[in-house]
């Protein structure tokens, strides 16, 4: 069944009570996560990790200055974010053995490396999902515009895929998907129920499954307020225009909306990273250039979600794949590099002002605090507060840790 088939004959529940009577829709109790994904590969040399005096080879043309936190170089194209960074926290020293993009994604976002057996949940797909219910039934995880492969269930089932948007925010006719009910959706949910009270059996688990996969797409399409999650006109001319009214920022300031009405997981898809050839105008040059859109966005949904109350409860990561190579190509670009790269943090269990690790002088390897993938992953559901010593299990019934013994949880980064 596709999405649309699926929007159509969804709903074979009545609307219960609490969603009658107006359940509120903002968890303030419960952490939630924002995932910016710089889709391609994001250099760490000419973002978080720069190297002023490394050899012109080496450091490029693309200038880095000292941020607020000493000894800590950003470039020279993120000024508001290095000006935040005593608020924010860094990581320069994640390494790992993959360098494909696909095999580097499935590293950071599960945690664990490619299997040929099991793929593994990322996030979003674990964390949140025991509050999904009946009368709370705000998708758990939502990816804008889509979702990355491996940013999705694996070997658990479809319900704790993410929802995803299908369109950019950045554009003036964007809409979510398939999300307007159509004239014929509450006669056939009217039938659906119909049918289902011609079975009098109990419920089984599946079935249970099933009613809550459809209440809850039911109440999207049906509910005002659930579409209005979505709906950016809603919000200020001013913060639009604080977080730029480009791909990026406007995605961001979704990201706030959704977070905000009770989502606990929203995964940023931002792509165009996988720079080979000419990085110095692929991150610079653009409708926005993509460090001036990261640097705006991303300091934007700081200080929004700190104005607001929201950042104690609201943990931000900025990440990619890997890093780049310190040594510029013949085509003025870098290739793949997975021995560094750079993750940046701020919000919910994460001690601001924080830096973890170093790499060498050219920017090749870390030299103090190696951070793997699975570490971090680790250390992102610790700080989110997730039960990491529940098991999760495959549809044959296979217990499956959340988080592996190998795993260690950077102690330092936590509040």
């Amino acid at each position: 069944m596709n999405r649309r088939n699926f929007l159509t004959t969804m709903g074979a529940l009545p609307f219960l009570p609490g969603l009658l009577s107006g359940a509120p829709l903002l968890q303030n109790s419960k952490r939630s996560l924002i995932l910016i994904w710089m889709d391609g590969g994001m250099s760490h040399i000419d973002t978080f990790d720069g190297k002023p005096e490394a050899p012109p080879n080496i450091r490029g043309d693309l200038e880095t200055r000292e941020s607020s936190l000493e000894g800590v170089f950003l470039s020279k194209h993120l000024p508001q974010l290095a000006a935040r960074m005593k608020k924010l926290s860094l990581i320069r020293s994640i390494t790992s053995p993959e360098g494909n993009h696909d095999r580097g994604s499935c590293y950071m976002l599960t945690g664990r490396r490619p299997n040929p057996v099991l793929t593994y949940p990322t996030f979003g797909s674990i964390f949140g999902q025991d509050g999904v219910k009946m009368d709370h039934p705000i998708p758990p995880y939502v990816a804008i515009p889509d979702a990355h492969y491996y940013a999705r269930q694996g070997f658990l089932p479809l319900a704790h895929g993410p929802f995803e948007i299908g369109g950019s925010p950045g554009v003036k006719s964007f809409k979510v998907r398939d999300l307007e009910p159509l004239p014929e959706m509450k006669q056939a949910i009217d039938l659906l129920k119909r049918v289902d009270q011609l079975d009098g059996r109990p419920r089984s688990e599946s079935e249970v499954a099933r009613d809550l996969f459809l209440h809850q797409a039911q109440y999207l399409s049906l509910e005002s307020e659930a579409r209005a999650m979505f709906d950016l006109s809603q919000e200020a001319a001013a913060v639009r225009q604080r977080y730029g009214r480009h791909e990026l920022g406007s995605s961001c300031v979704l990201a706030r909306r959704l977070v905000q009405a009770g989502v606990r997981t929203v995964f940023v898809r931002y792509k165009g990273w996988d720079h080979h050839r000419d990085i110095v105008n692929a991150m610079t040059y653009g409708f926005p250039p993509k460090m001036d859109a990261m640097d705006q966005a991303v300091s934007a949904l700081h200080d929004d979600l700190e104005q607001r109350g929201m950042l104690e409860n609201t943990l931000v990561m900025v990440a990619s794949e890997f890093g780049r190579t310190p040594r510029i190509n013949s085509s003025g670009g870098r290739d793949h590099w997975s021995r560094a790269s750079s993750v940046l943090l701020f919000g919910a269990g994460i001690r601001p002002g924080t830096v973890i690790g170093r790499t060498d002088a050219k920017g090749e390897a870390p030299i103090e605090y190696p951070v793997s993938p699975a570490d971090l992953f680790c250390t992102v559901l610790s700080a989110l507060s997730a039960d990491t010593d529940r098991k999760l299990h495959t549809a044959d019934g296979r217990p499956i840790p959340i988080v592996e013994h190998s795993m260690n949880v950077i102690r330092e980064l936590l509040v």
